[in-house]
């Protein structure tokens, strides 16, 4: 059996860490091995088997697990499947310190369960679901890490030290949503919708289509449309563009950003198109509106 060292996978000693997402093709085996580090592993799309201490795990899209050093595992893909998942490999040493602080709140119990390769022993595949929603969200936080894995900007290590935990914190909430007692249907809907509004606030930029947020949510596109405007009193279309507007308000009061940027920033390819979406909203242009605001 191979066992992976650092030296071969991770940046260097001084920062053991690497990110990146990895396709498995049709039929693909990948045969047991280990490794000196940790490798977190989530599931963006398709499926196939997991085999981690002897045990067969069928893995499907929203999976998240842990593999701990020395652990051996392998993969297989089924003749009509494929499997696209992120790995994100890296030395517990890298962000010991801050989950071991974490690890002293009581509150973050859930935290510790994610997060295996602290404890002493481990009896199964430590794994986690992801609902639709916080795939999404889930998946735009690993991107972020890929991006600065790849591009190295200045001060990129902290970033992802910092990204990392947070991924760590957002599977222990997860894992603790899924624990609790049964919920009303009612109150799930409830939940998701709120998620996806918070979603749209963060990512304005981003040309979300109807179809993919009520995919998403587990609806159809017309139950998802009614308990939008239930839940927020806008439609979809409305509020993305009334959250667009507001943020737009802010950036010409605050910043001396040309309007094409500012159209840009909140996610309108097409300026005219902004300044028409912004007089609907506000009754004047937004040269108008810097002008008077300032």
């Amino acid at each position: 059996m191979v066992n992976h060292t650092n030296e071969r996978f991770l940046e260097s000693d001084t920062f053991p860490f690497y990110a990146a997402p990895y396709e498995l093709s049709a039929g693909r085996y990948v045969a047991p091995h280990s490794h000196e580090f940790v490798e977190f592993v989530y599931i963006v799309e398709g499926g196939g088997l997991h085999t981690y201490k002897g045990i067969e795990h069928r893995l499907h899209t929203g999976d998240a697990f842990v593999i701990e050093p020395g652990m051996e595992h392998s993969y297989k893909v089924g003749e009509n499947e494929q499997l696209l998942l992120y790995n994100v490999l890296f030395h517990p040493s890298l962000i010991f310190h801050e989950l071991e602080k974490l690890k002293e709140d009581s509150s973050f119990f859930d935290f510790y369960y994610v997060v295996p390769f602290m404890r002493q022993t481990v009896k199964d595949q430590p794994s986690l679901w992801l609902s639709p929603v916080e795939q999404s969200l889930f998946k735009s936080l690993l991107d972020e890490i890929v991006r600065e894995c790849t591009v190295k900007d200045h001060g990129y290590r902290s970033m992802i030290r910092s990204k990392l935990v947070e991924c760590f914190v957002f599977l222990s909430r997860c894992n603790r949503k899924n624990n609790e007692n049964v919920r009303l249907a009612s109150t799930s809907e409830k939940q998701a919708i709120e998620q996806i509004a918070r979603f749209i606030e963060r990512h304005l930029e981003k040309q979300l289509k109807l179809a993919e947020v009520s995919r998403l949510c587990g609806m159809s596109v017309s139950t998802f449309k009614a308990k939008f405007k239930a839940n927020t009193g806008r439609t979809f279309l409305e509020y993305r563009n009334e959250m667009r507007i507001m943020t737009a308000k802010r950036l010409l009061v605050q910043t001396e950003l040309k309007m094409i940027d500012i159209a840009q920033e909140v996610g309108f390819e097409d300026v005219s198109l902004f300044n028409r979406t912004f007089r609907h909203w506000t009754g004047m242009s937004p040269r108008q509106y810097r002008k008077d605001h300032l």
